[in-house]
């Protein structure tokens, strides 16, 4: 079953949400505006501690409510993480390129919707793991005039190994999206890319769309 992910990338994906990582200084957490509401260019460093900080914010507000089957675990995904996440890049390179610009809009639409009901139940699925991680971005030069940057961060685990996190983010305007999390070598979008992109070469876009909208509904409550 394509859908069968190792445990890494179970954790990859968890870490890529957000939703276990805790900035080491917390004490305060500000209201973020939404990303359309951003004017002036943005750090990408600083958009990755903000979202973090939001979403932990957020768990926290909510921890009584959150388990694999909340809708709450959703609502938070919603409002702090899929805003800046470009599933439309990710598409294009988890589907191919070729197929992707083959596609018609209302195929390119269909499937970016059923992939981001996905990687959010993924996210809600590996929720439970979270053990009190804690995420470092060391000080690092980020040259902003490129499209594409990557942003490194270090989770740090209780009594485990420290583990390498690197987010690769793509310029829109004045923000910047993730559209790749790779975790000690371990690339997201490869791992969805083998999961999808020989079926779509051999049966075509609108049968795995099929096949993933099937897996969701298996998933809901």
């Amino acid at each position: 079953m394509i859908y069968k992910i190792r445990s890494s990338i179970v954790i990859l994906t968890l870490l890529f949400s957000g939703l276990v990582l805790a900035v080491q200084d917390t004490s305060a957490i500000p209201e973020s505006p939404a990303p359309a509401a951003v004017t002036a260019p943005v750090d990408p460093v600083t958009m990755l501690k903000g979202v973090t900080n939001d979403v932990l914010h957020a768990l926290k507000q909510n921890k009584d409510q959150l388990n694999s089957k909340s809708k709450k675990i959703y609502d938070v995904a919603d409002q702090y993480i899929l805003p800046y996440v470009d599933f439309n890049e990710m598409s294009t390179w988890v589907a191919g390129r070729t197929a992707w610009g083959k596609a018609s809009a209302a195929q390119r639409e269909e499937f970016i919707a059923a992939f981001k009901v996905l990687v959010v139940r993924t996210y809600a699925t590996a929720l439970n793991s979270y053990s009190n991680e804690t995420v470092d971005f060391s000080a690092q030069k980020i040259d902003t005039s490129k499209n594409r940057v990557q942003v490194t961060s270090w989770i740090k685990r209780p009594n485990k190994e420290t583990i390498r996190l690197d987010y690769r983010l793509i310029k829109h305007g004045n923000s910047w999206l993730v559209y790749d999390v790779v975790i000690e070598g371990v690339s997201i979008l490869q791992g969805f890319q083998a999961q999808f992109s020989d079926k779509i070469r051999q049966n075509g876009l609108s049968s795995v769309i099929s096949e993933i909208k099937e897996h969701n509904k298996k998933g809901e409550a």
